[in-house]
């Protein structure tokens, strides 16, 4: 029986014997009246989502498309200790892979939603915009060619709710809400201060994490508060590599987590003032992390022997700078309309430095340690929000200016020149830095105006119909629209279905990243370049690029929830995404890697001195498919016992169904340009196929005991142009909390207890990758490399 049909008669079991067990909803509310006071303030009610409409917040399970709820309870049950790990092990298609040896991914690994990519999905801050980082994943991982959101900037402590809203909302939310929305709900009125400390370790004795949180609540009159979080994080680094052949056996390199030290800061406020209320929220993190390049051997030809006679491994040591704000004012009008008024501020600076290497070119006068330079980013929004109910309708609308700006910094002149010592081995060994060439100062503008009516046809039908117009100063126009429905036929059974279109703008980073190096062929030749160009660069424009347009989308979903009792309730939808003109790197246009390449495109690289050149283009088209299955069940038991099961399936596939024509001047089609057999495994198999969630918590008395069974489904590589197949795997996470007194919990944890790992590579030509060697799993692992890690939390309430 495969995996999917498994996985719904499991549902199905499940809900029949919940259903024989429940009482009905009336007579369950009828019991409330007998209940005491302790147990009513345990009730869990139906949880609340904002996302998804501009009407405010309401039932979840009622909405018009799916949205699921991630409380702070479960976020903190993970043992996980940021928001974008401990949401992949509870969020089915929700993907994290740990990547190693990849630059500046290292340190800041993206994630995706539904196996798109990491900047097809919106993220969102009590219902603000939060703005991406500058770091452009450039390398061969999952979310290359990609700028997106670091979910590790959030303190988990901080956090009240998740709504993750599975669905395009592009139409509502303007770009990048292609593949959904995370909106992120910090603690707000009505909770308590406290402090935890935790420390852990994996089953090996790396990877140490000591991490400490301060939440501190100050209520204010009329509902009024201000929360405030502060965090250190201390993650040690893991090392997975294998031993180095070329090298003795030694295992000289590093193959796993970054050493990172995170320093976060959260702030939530508001301020009742009659029918108005400030409100102000922002977040603070400035991180300094550590991982390694490939080893450098003593007799490597890139090593001086005099400064490194055993040879070395460069050290990537970023230091990141990320914060936001937003200051706003909403309020209530006389004739009941709802306004909302606010500025939002968000700024990443990532700036590279490498430690432990030289500049081989530059002898026994370089120095081992460099300024690499940085990239910038800083968004700006200005927004009018209001929305009012017409007797079971409501209307609602706003505008919003939106500005940004991207900034690539040069490094220090060592850090990227080449020296008359080497021919070859210019820069910073591990990770050379910009140069002057390739700093640039980019900003573009955006102005978006939308509507929302939801209509009440009846009081089992409601329509949802969205629109929004957008304009940018770099690529022009946009206009999207979105038609929702939902139909309750009974108490127990909503029907649902939603389709859209959507767009995605162009990054600033993917229209202006430039990032080149050089060699010289002889002492007495003219220096070489090669490298990433910007769209705008005149050799790229020679070589057939040209502005980039927004990728856009067309989202269709069906769906229905079933919920015969307050304590059951199941939910089916299944979707399709459809995506034209997403935005790739090209290959390596150079005479020896395109061997059909024009004379005229040849005539342009050797003019410039240029050996090979990539730049950003739109490429092709893609089409998801895919399911979702989820089923909440809770039921409190004998002597206050209660027990809550999450358990959910997700399947998705994409596929490219089209390619662009690639620029006439290059004399070559787009598979050859593009599509490559790494590249084609990167979009349509390298992320799970499926994904099981069974999340479950068992509360009585003084403990809670939690279990997160995981399934991430198989995924793909590429191996010498080959395609290698890792199969899928089950983890399982525990923890068991204990409350020594009435303000004092004491959680033991484990996260992958069996210590399972993903298939490693099996037999290769590669002198580094294979098994037995310096790298045995693969960067696209779901669930990472590292094993069993075990931790132990202390949390102080008052």
């Amino acid at each position: 029986m495969s995996a999917p049909h498994r996985f719904v008669l499991c549902l199905a079991m499940a809900g029949a014997g919940a259903a024989l067990a429940g009482d009905k909803a009336v007579q369950e509310s009828n019991d409330y009246y007998r209940r005491p006071l302790e147990q009513l303030l345990q009730v869990e009610t139906q949880a609340k989502a904002a996302v998804g409409s501009r009407g405010g917040a309401r039932d979840a399970l009622d909405a018009e498309v799916p949205i699921d709820i991630i409380t702070s309870a479960q976020l903190q049950s993970t043992g996980q200790p940021d928001l974008q790990r401990a949401l992949a092990v509870l969020v089915p298609g929700f993907n994290a892979p740990r990547p190693s040896i990849t630059d500046g991914t290292d340190h800041a690994p993206p994630f995706t939603l539904r196996g798109l990519s990491p900047d097809q999905v919106l993220v969102l801050v009590n219902g603000k915009r939060l703005h991406q980082s500058s770091l452009l994943h450039n390398n061969g991982t999952v979310g290359r060619g990609s700028s997106g959101v670091d979910l590790a900037t959030i303190p988990l402590r901080a956090i009240e709710r998740v709504e993750v809203l599975r669905d395009g909302a592009a139409a509502q939310y303007g770009s990048d809400a292609i593949a959904g929305i995370i909106n992120i709900i910090l603690k707000g009125y009505g909770q308590r201060s406290q402090a935890t400390v935790t420390y852990g370790r994996t089953g090996e004795g790396d990877g140490i994490t000591r991490q400490g949180t301060l939440f501190h609540t100050l209520p204010l009159a009329g509902d009024g508060f201000i929360n405030l979080t502060a965090e250190w994080r201390d993650r040690g680094a893991t090392n997975r590599a294998g031993p180095d052949a070329s090298d003795g056996g030694r295992i000289n390199t590093h193959f796993g987590d970054a050493d990172t030290q995170d320093g976060l800061f959260a702030l939530n406020a508001e301020l009742p003032r009659g029918d108005a209320t400030l409100y102000l929220h922002g977040l603070y993190d400035r991180r300094r992390s550590s991982a390694g390049a490939f080893y450098r051997t003593a007799g490597d030809a890139r090593n001086i022997a005099a400064i490194y006679p055993d040879g070395f491994l460069p050290r990537i040591e970023p230091k990141i700078l990320d914060f936001s704000a937003t200051a706003g004012v909403r309020g209530v009008l006389d004739g009941g309309a709802r306004w909302d008024i606010s500025y939002t501020h968000g700024h990443n600076d990532y700036h590279f430095y490498v430690n432990n290497s030289l500049n081989t070119s530059l002898g026994l006068a370089t120095p081992t340690s460099f300024d690499s330079g940085a990239t910038r980013y800083t968004q700006q929004i200005l927004n009018a929000d209001f929305s009012k109910k017409i007797g079971r309708h409501t209307v609602a609308g706003g505008y919003e200016f939106r500005q940004e700006h991207y900034r690539i910094i040069k490094g220090d002149a060592a850090s990227y020149m080449l020296g008359s010592a080497d021919n070859f081995a210019y820069g910073a060994q591990g990770f050379p830095g910009f140069s002057p060439e390739n700093a640039v100062s980019a900003s573009r503008q955006a102005h978006s105006l939308y509507g929302d009516l939801k209509y009440s046809a009846t009081e089992r039908l409601m329509l949802d119909a969205a629109a929004r117009a957008e304009h940018y100063s770099d690529f022009g126009s946009a206009l999207n629209g979105k038609l929702a429905l939902r139909y309750r036929a009974t108490d127990d059974l909503l029907f649902r279905s939603s389709v859209s279109t959507g767009f995605r703008a162009p990054s600033l980073s993917q229209s202006h990243f430039s990032y080149t190096g050089t060699y010289r062929n002889s002492n007495d030749a003219a220096a070489q370049f090669w490298g990433n160009f910007a769209v705008d660069h005149p050799v790229a424009r020679a070589l057939g690029a040209t502005d980039l347009k927004p990728e856009k989308s067309r989202h269709l979903t069906l769906g229905m929830v079933f919920q015969p009792s307050s304590q059951l309730t199941a939910s089916a939808d299944v979707f399709v995404t459809d995506i034209h003109d997403r935005i790739l790197p090209t290959g390596y246009i150079s005479a020896y890697s395109l061997s059909s390449l024009s004379p005229q495109a040849a005539a342009v690289l050797a003019q410039n001195n240029i050996d090979g050149a990539v730049y950003f283009t739109n490429a092709i088209g893609t089409r998801t498919r895919g399911v979702d299955l989820r089923l909440d069940y809770s039921r409190e038991m004998d002597k206050g016992a209660r027990l809550k099961l999450v358990a959910a399936y997700q399947r998705s596939r994409t596929r490219i169904t089209e390619l662009n024509q690639a620029p006439e001047v290059l004399g070559v089609n787009m598979t050859d340009l593009i599509l490559d057999p790494f590249t084609r495994v990167l979009i349509e198999g390298s992320q799970p196929a499926d994904a099981i969630k069974l999340w479950s918590r068992y509360s009585r008395g003084s403990y809670d005991l939690v279990l997160n069974l995981n399934r991430f489904g198989k995924f793909h590589s590429v191996s010498a142009y080959d395609r290698v197949t890792f199969s899928a795997k089950w983890t399982l996470d525990a923890e068991l909390c204990l409350r020594l007194a009435k303000d004092v919990t004491l959680a033991l944890g484990g996260v992958n207890l069996f210590d399972v790992r993903p298939d490693q590579w099996g037999q290769t030509d590669d002198s580094l990758v294979g098994a037995g060697k310096v790298i045995q799993y693969s960067q696209y692992a779901p669930f990472g490399y590292n094993g069993a890690s075990y931790y132990l939390r202390l949390g102080v309430n008052f």
